[in-house]
């Protein structure tokens, strides 16, 4: 009996380890942005799960008592290697409860590793009945005259509104949500297939993750630094070697920020055709500039555009296409152009432009264009009849 009881023993032990050893867990990331979120409904909600992208921005919502004027969603996640996750959600020209609570955009981006998520935003032109608050980017809650509170920044929201008392047709409790961002992910779990884990004196610490080097260009087309090539902003201008670098709405920097003074001349660094000129949320006043050899250049931020900036017009190296300025999501930034080169066309990756950039702004090999000739260089003349906004928002 004894021996017969050692044997079933010996099974069931046997049988644990298998059962623990077939317990793996796989890696799990998830992502989701919602522009709206409440009582009055969803609204903008995209997800990602697994290995998975997306996102949108042609988003506005006009119900009863809420309204939002642009927004942008971005979801990403990813299990190779460690599992990642990020969730971002930007609301523009928000307006609740006409005029209760009012705010120029509102951001929230949720990133999550190693099973822990890290929540970050801001409101930006915040306003509550009327009274101005300005920019928060802390975690701040209000409290209204009609006993309504108002919740910044808090946990997965940029913007909460809890009505406290009726308003309209929406009775006391009624809850907004603008902006919200969740983010999960967990590395794979491999069970070791033992009983008993062997104790150890010290736990034996996780590596530190290695910063991912910024993307460089692997070569510089020769074409691109030869002559027939301006710097694309007139007068004094500073490029930032920022390429590559961590950015909450579109993941990576994939181009050069060009500091100069508010409203200098934007030019065209080649010969070339004027493409998709417009307004866009993240963007701002963007247009671009192809080639006869292929190649794509993109500006973004601009303050407005020149009458040149037209869709299908060719231009010459040197033409005014707009001016320097912060729309879009650089609204906090000091005045630049966002620019970046794709050798071969929009379609292709972008290469760091640092390198190029400085060559050009060196040799300054081609004349300023017709317009600056016209007004003698001088950059702070900006006669309005050369200006047209574009307040738009165009498409892809």
């Amino acid at each position: 009996m004894r021996a017969a009881l050692i044997a079933l023993s010996m099974l069931l032990a046997a049988a644990v380890l298998a059962a623990t050893s077939g317990a793996d867990t796989p890696a799990r990331a998830r992502a989701q942005a919602t522009v709206v979120s409440g009582s009055l409904g969803d609204f903008g909600t995209l997800e990602a799960r697994g290995d998975d992208e997306a996102s949108d921005d042609s988003q506005t919502v006009d119900v009863s008592g809420l309204k939002i004027g642009a927004a942008k969603t971005v979801a990403r996640t990813s299990r190779s290697g460690s599992a990642t996750a990020r969730a971002s959600s930007l609301a523009r020209e928000i307006d609740l409860l006409d005029g209760l609570v009012t705010a120029t955009a509102a951001r929230r981006t949720a990133v999550a590793a190693g099973g822990k998520t890290v929540h970050s935003g801001r409101v930006a032109g915040l306003t509550l009945e009327g009274r101005r608050v300005g920019d928060v980017t802390k975690n701040r809650a209000y409290l209204l005259s009609d006993a309504s509170s108002v919740a910044v920044n808090r946990g997965r929201t940029a913007l909460t509104l809890i009505l406290g008392s009726a308003h309209g047709s929406l009775p006391k409790g009624t809850k907004i949500r603008v902006a919200t961002a969740t983010a999960l992910a967990e590395d794979a779990v491999i069970a070791t297939p033992t009983a008993t884990p062997t104790p150890t004196a010290t736990a034996t610490p996780k590596p530190e993750k290695k910063t991912p080097k910024r993307k460089r260009a692997p070569k510089i087309p020769k074409r691109l630094t030869g002559q027939g090539y301006t710097f694309p902003v007139y007068g004094k201008a500073t490029a930032a070697d920022d390429f590559g670098a961590a950015r909450a709405d579109t993941g990576v920097h994939e181009g050069n920020d060009v500091f100069a003074p508010f409203g200098a001349p934007v030019l065209a660094v080649a010969d070339g055709t004027v493409h998709r000129v417009g307004t866009l949320p993240i963007s701002g006043n963007r247009l671009w500039l192809h080639t006869a050899a292929g190649d794509a250049f993109f500006y973004a931020h601009l303050s407005a555009f020149s009458p040149d900036a037209e869709n299908g017009r060719r231009v010459k190296a040197g033409t005014v296409l707009g001016f320097t300025g912060n729309t879009g999501d650089a609204e906090p930034t000091p005045p630049h152009v966002h620019f970046e080169i794709h050798p071969g066309g929009e379609a292709e990756d972008a290469i760091d432009p640092h390198a190029i950039l400085l060559a050009w702004q060196e040799h300054r090999d081609v004349a300023p264009g017709a317009w600056l000739t016209r007004h003698g260089g001088d950059t702070a003349q900006r006669p309005g009849a050369l200006v047209e906004v574009r307040d738009f928002i165009a498409g892809d």
